[in-house]
């Protein structure tokens, strides 16, 4: 078992009430390999009890080796009025998906 962190770096971002985290891989393997495990399902389950529940939007950026999952409806009401803990938790949200371990097949 891997982490993401140890893969690929990350950004996170918001916009009104919509949480978007980016992940950038390392190199080309370590893209391959995320996008072939960090599915809609599995950075769902990731936020599950975290977030309000609602869909992931995932997009592939494969000339940057960039995931990138969109989480709309993620901060009620927006950063301002969202009950998060902290105004800027949604920055640090991307840890939530650096953090997951992963299977790593070369093993």
């Amino acid at each position: 078992m891997i982490r993401v962190q140890d893969l690929a770096s990350g950004r996170a971002g918001d916009k009104g009430d919509v949480l978007d985290l980016t992940l950038v891989a390392k190199d080309e393997a370590a893209y391959r390999l995320l996008a072939r495990v960090l599915t809609v399902e599995v950075v769902e389950q990731a936020f599950a009890g975290v977030v309000p529940p609602g869909p992931v939007r995932r997009y592939e950026v494969p000339g940057l080796r960039a995931l990138k999952f969109v989480l709309p409806r993620a901060l009620p009401g927006g950063v301002y009025a969202s009950l998060r803990p902290g105004l800027h938790w949604q920055k640090s949200a991307i840890w939530v998906l650096l953090h997951l371990a992963i299977e790593d097949n070369k093993q």
